[in-house]
Formats: C-alpha cells, sequence, structure tokens
C-alpha cells in the first residue's frame, strides 16, 4: 500500500487555463482545479464535451501553459523547469491521445515510431532498440513483426495498441489518457481497456484517464472527478460516486447514461437539466451551474460554492447534503 507521506505521482493545485479570445473576454476553459493522482491510482476525469477536461490533460503533460496555478509531476513542477528538467518530466508523464489519425506519422513504421523516444534519448541503438520494441509490440499484444508495418496496415484497435506501446517506451510514472477508446468500436473497446488495467498493474503507473463515458470510467478508474464549466463539482472513490453522487450535475450525467437492462434503464431516475452549457466566456455568477440546476435556489445565483468534504466525497454544492426532490 501506498504510503500516504509519499509523493503524488501528479499533483494539481489552482489550476487556471485561460485562452484569449480576439474579440470579447479570455475564454476560461479551466478555472481553479485541484487534485492529485496517488501513485498506482487511476483517476477518472468526466464531464460533457467542451467542459475543460482535455485542457487539463494538455496543462499536465505541458502541452498548455497555465494561467496560474501549479503542476507537479512526482513532485516537480512543469512551470519554470529548465530544458533538461522539462526533458525529465515528459519522460515521467506520456499521454495517449484521443485521435489516432494524428497520433502516429504516416510515413514511419511502426518500430521507428515506437522506438523514436528511445534512439532520442539515446537509451537504445541498433539490436538492442529492435528487441526493445519487440518487446513493447508483444506487451500490447502485437507481433514483432509487426515493427516492418505502416500504421494504415492496421485496424483502429490495434493503432491504439501501437500508441500505447511507444508512450510505454520510456517506462513512464504517469500515463494521461484522453479519451482513448472513444473512437474505437464497441467490440474492440473492453480490449483495450483490458490491457489499459494489465499494463497499469505490471508497469505500476498512476493513471489520469479523461472520457465522457462513464461505463468506461467505472470499469478502469479508482476515483473519478467530474467537471462542468471548466469547475471541479464532484470528486469521490468510484464505488461512492456511483452509489450516492452529491453533486446535481453528476446525478444527471449518471442518469443520462444508457443502461443495458431495459428494467434497471426504466427504473434510473430522471434527472431534467434545462438550457444549454453557458459559454466559458462569460460564465453565470455564483455557483456555475446553477442556470441548469432543479434544485438551484437564490443562494445559488449568487455566492460561489466551497470546495468542501462530505463523507468520501469533495463537493462543490450548496445543497449536497439535500436529496433531489
Amino acid at each position: 500500500m501506498t504510503s500516504e507521506l509519499s509523493v503524488p505521482a501528479l499533483a494539481v493545485e489552482s489550476l487556471v487555463v485561460h485562452f484569449p479570445a480576439r474579440h470579447g473576454p479570455p475564454v476560461r476553459a479551466v478555472d481553479g482545479v485541484s487534485f492529485s493522482v496517488a501513485e498506482r491510482e487511476t483517476l477518472g476525469l468526466v464531464g460533457e464535451s467542451g467542459c475543460g477536461k482535455s485542457t487539463v490533460a494538455n496543462a499536465v503533460v505541458g502541452l498548455v501553459r497555465p494561467t496560474r496555478g501549479e503542476v507537479r509531476v512526482a513532485g516537480t513542477p512543469i512551470a519554470g523547469a529548465t530544458t533538461h528538467t522539462l526533458r525529465a518530466i515528459r519522460a515521467k508523464a506520456q499521454m495517449v491521445f484521443q485521435d489516432l489519425a494524428t497520433s502516429l506519422n504516416p510515413r514511419m513504421t511502426v518500430g521507428a515510431a515506437i522506438g523514436e523516444p528511445l534512439l532520442v534519448r539515446g537509451l537504445a541503438r541498433g539490436r538492442a532498440l529492435e528487441a526493445r520494441v519487440a518487446a513493447l509490440l508483444s506487451e500490447v499484444g502485437l507481433r514483432p513483426e509487426h515493427a516492418s508495418r505502416y500504421p494504415h496496415q492496421f485496424s483502429g484497435g490495434q493503432r491504439q495498441r501501437i500508441v500505447i506501446a511507444r508512450a510505454l517506451a520510456l517506462r513512464p510514472t504517469l500515463l494521461v489518457c484522453d479519451e482513448p477508446v472513444s473512437a474505437l468500436d464497441v467490440s474492440v473497446r473492453a480490449q483495450i481497456l483490458n490491457l489499459f488495467v494489465e499494463l497499469q498493474q505490471s508497469h505500476a503507473m498512476a493513471c489520469l484517464f479523461v472520457s465522457h463515458d462513464l461505463a468506461v470510467v467505472r470499469h478502469v478508474c479508482d476515483r473519478v472527478a467530474v467537471m462542468y464549466l471548466g469547475h471541479l463539482v464532484e470528486l469521490a472513490p468510484r464505488d461512492a460516486l456511483y452509489a450516492t453522487p452529491r453533486h446535481p450535475y453528476t446525478r444527471a450525467l449518471l442518469a443520462a447514461a444508457p443502461e443495458p437492462d431495459p428494467e434497471l434503464q426504466r427504473a434510473k431516475p430522471r434527472v431534467p437539466l434545462q438550457g444549454e452549457i453557458p459559454s466559458p466566456a462569460a460564465p453565470p455568477p455564483g455557483c456555475v451551474f446553477h442556470t441548469r440546476c432543479p434544485m438551484a435556489v437564490a443562494r445559488c445565483r449568487e455566492e460561489v460554492p466551497i470546495w468542501r468534504p462530505l463523507g468520501e466525497t469533495m463537493v462543490a454544492c450548496h445543497r449536497a447534503e439535500e436529496s433531489p426532490a
């Protein structure tokens, strides 16, 4: 068991990412998000499209520069890091992207793509490099002879395995996955998700798993963080969140998720949400969710809720203790 005093694999503190707009106020993509991911833990980050999930993921690996706040990988802050330190951080934190079409260079063989990180860092060459690439391909369920083929010669599921193999090449301690199975057929998703779980255990990695699919998150994650309009609204252990969601938005997400069993689907509570998500360039005052919340009262429209503990859960809601009507 990981010691409570150990440094988390990832720590995000008061992260703010604003994108300037040509006309008008900046887009507040992420607005004060804080969480941590322990060693060997998988944290799911969920929410509707446009809520800021991918921006958080990109900030974690240094692809987006935070406006304010801090991101630390294994205790080392990304902001202000020297080139040498940043290279070391990026070796520890690798990313698996959603878009398989652009994740691999179509002009490079699979073996060259997987081996490039090792070659660039001078960790392996020649036969040692070939052997390492072959081992990585085998680890993700592909054959060593696939190294000489090109990305277009593989299916979507196979390409995702290749991307995972490349991410594992430098033996990272943190894997950031941005919608890693959303582009795959349903029949292939379970295979890739099971592979994620197996590899995380065998490599002792932590994982930040970004997804809008609550069934997928329930299968692979230890804890779940829920985002809405650039804010975290709830964070809880997986079983606690799915059994007793505290925030009205979390309840709405779970109610909207399809249930394969028709009887269970009919028995699910309905949580109506009115209107559209407000613009991140002009978020509403008070609780950002109050414009769509069925439980909103005057206080919600005026006062920003405090991020506070409620049992095992952290939640930002004035009425989290109350059951929905």
